[in-house]
């Protein structure tokens, strides 16, 4: 229970209703999340009056110089290429408990909106920073979007499977298979005579198409998980140079060559990274589906399967139902005789959390893969509707005041061609 002093102040008064938000305090809102974000300074943010909005992409689609002294009227120009980037803002709701406490201690009016606004905002940009980049395309129906991964179509997506219909499709390097040294980490050293390095950031540059590298190297960025970031500045320390002491004794901006690096905590570091490991079957079959919450699997041969194994289920037109489980035990059918056949079930040591139908494919794989992600400033697009509420309810039993939001967003890429993704990188151990 409050006091009474408190509860004579503005503060506590407004939370008998909604705490009022006019038009610039909700850009205010969105402004502290953009604040907050890693790809605050590199993303282009587009703040949505409406629900729908669409970005048009313009561009020639033939050469309009021609090896002659005279141009006839044949030759000139007269198709222009087109495309519309549609940003659809999708909401997203959550709540959080203020304890009495917190309340108590806190300044009146202005002053604790914008605490509170803050408080929020930092907490939604983590979690909007990770599903922009690992949104898979949304599911049909809202019971089956379990979390933010399952709303937007996130740029991870776009890049491996949307191309630009004027310009074309992403370069997309593994970093296990496409480079000179493959064990994944983004700085390798041969451990033989001369001891050669390759950085893997040098191939994603020569791979980016020309140009683009005409408005300056200095203008592109490298996003990747903060880990591997780090290895990358060892690795520059370990080579002796001049700007890996500098940066690790004074800190300061991470580039190569001209292109900062930027440091993206929530790029995941361990996405599924299938090992080639075969087995007797790779797809669910007829009358084979399971259910969420389910534990078991049956199929055709258990050839290939072993206990502990990590099975990737995913299906690339739905990706959204992308998950990974842990082998338990394996038990084969028998025969009426009792004698063991090659069919069986496979027990996980977890549930499903999403259903998974005949056709779709596993896979075995491990859990350490991470991406770096090259492309130039404001070519990753975050749209963001301005339909902020947030609004107060006192709980007594929780002894606090559950403020509860919602707003609106979507993301996408202006274009793809510009995006090179080195993925299945790993951190050094």
């Amino acid at each position: 229970m409050m006091n009474n002093d408190i509860t004579k102040t503005r503060l506590i008064k407004g939370l008998v209703s909604a705490i009022p938000f006019a038009p610039e305090e909700s850009d205010k809102f969105l402004d502290y999340i953009i604040d907050s974000s890693v790809f605050k300074s590199s993303a282009r943010v587009v703040k949505m009056s409406q629900q729908q909005k669409v970005i048009r992409a313009i561009g020639l689609v033939s050469n309009v110089l021609k090896p002659r002294s005279t141009m006839m009227t044949s030759d000139i120009t007269t198709t222009l290429g087109a495309g519309a980037i549609t940003l659809n803002a999708k909401k997203v709701r959550g709540a959080v408990l203020i304890s009495d406490d917190d309340l108590e201690d806190a300044p009146e009016g202005d002053a604790f909106k914008d605490h509170l606004l803050k408080m929020i905002a930092r907490q939604i940009s983590n979690e909007l920073d990770r599903a922009y980049y690992l949104s898979e395309p949304g599911a049909s129906s809202e019971a089956e979007r379990l979390d933010l991964e399952d709303l937007w179509t996130g740029w991870r997506w776009r890049i491996l499977h949307e191309p630009n219909s004027i310009t074309g499709q992403a370069q997309v390097l593994d970093a296990r298979q496409n480079f000179k040294f493959t064990e994944g980490f983004i700085a390798e050293q041969n451990d033989e005579p001369p001891y050669e390095w390759e950085i893997k950031f040098g191939k994603a540059l020569k791979v980016m198409p020309g140009r683009y590298k005409k408005i300056g190297l200095e203008n592109f960025r490298f996003f990747l998980n903060d880990e591997i970031e780090s290895d990358y500045v060892e690795a520059l320390s370990s080579r002796g140079t001049a700007l890996g002491d500098k940066i690790i004794v004074e800190g300061g901006v991470v580039t190569y060559g001209k292109v900062p690096v930027v440091g993206a905590p929530l790029i995941p570091t361990d996405l599924p990274v299938p090992t080639g490991d075969e087995l007797a079957v790779s797809e669910i079959e007829d009358g084979e589906g399971v259910s969420a919450g389910g534990t078991t699997l049956h199929v055709s041969d258990t050839g290939g399967f072993e206990v502990a194994q990590l099975i990737w289920f995913y299906d690339a037109a739905l990706g959204y139902k992308s998950e990974v489980l842990k082998v338990k035990t394996i038990t084969q059918d028998v025969d009426e005789e009792e004698l063991p056949l090659a069919s069986g079930t496979i027990e996980f040591e977890t549930a499903f959390r999403y259903p998974h139908a005949s056709g779709e494919h596993f896979y075995v794989v491990t859990t350490d893969g991470s991406d770096c992600l090259l492309t130039y400033k404001n070519n990753l697009i975050i749209g963001l509707h301005r339909d902020l509420k947030i609004e107060p309810q006192r709980d007594a039993k929780l002894e606090g005041t559950l403020f509860f939001y919602s707003m609106r967003a979507d993301v996408a890429i202006e274009n793809v061609n510009a995006c090179v993704l080195i993925k299945n990188l790993k951190v050094k151990p």
